[in-house]
């Protein structure tokens, strides 16, 4: 009686819990991911001599088809810890990223153009990057958790 008591406990502590560690794992991934579109983004925006406006839709399409592939790996392995494999799940991961990765190109672009704090240009779309990256990824997580791994289904 007392083992189911105390295992019952721990499993409450387990659930409660879990979306953190789920939310700690997806951030620590996203960061990953991050550092990739960055290298990829910076590359780029050398090599082309351009880092403002609308060619960081091209850029975001490059970089996307990366990381986006290598995050959802990651998170199905590590962070949502999903065993099986399906065409359907890493189609409506690739939709999600893909939606949440033209709203933050959007964003890129419109933000590169406004330069608030008289910063190199290369800084400043950075920090942009950083700031989009940042506000698509928390809806990516919600998104990702409860409906492309959602391990109810």
């Amino acid at each position: 009686m007392i083992f189911m008591a105390i295992k019952s406990i721990n499993s409450i502590k387990l659930t409660k819990f879990k979306f953190l560690f789920q939310f700690i794992s997806y951030c620590l991934i996203g960061g990953s991911t991050f550092v990739i579109d960055i290298i990829i983004m910076n590359f780029l925006w050398y090599v082309s001599g351009k880092n403002a406006g609308n060619v960081n839709f091209i850029f975001k399409l490059i970089s996307f088809s990366i990381y986006s592939t290598v995050g959802f790996h990651l998170n199905k392995r590590i962070t949502f810890k999903s065993k099986s494999y399906s065409k359907t799940s890493y189609l409506q991961y690739i939709s999600v990223v893909g939606l949440l990765s033209l709203i933050d190109a959007v964003v890129v672009s419109k933000l590169t153009l406004i330069n608030i704090f008289s910063l190199s240009s290369t800084a400043w779309a950075n920090i942009c990057n950083l700031t989009s990256s940042a506000i698509t990824g928390i809806l990516g997580f919600l998104i990702n958790k409860f409906i492309v791994f959602d391990n109810k289904k």
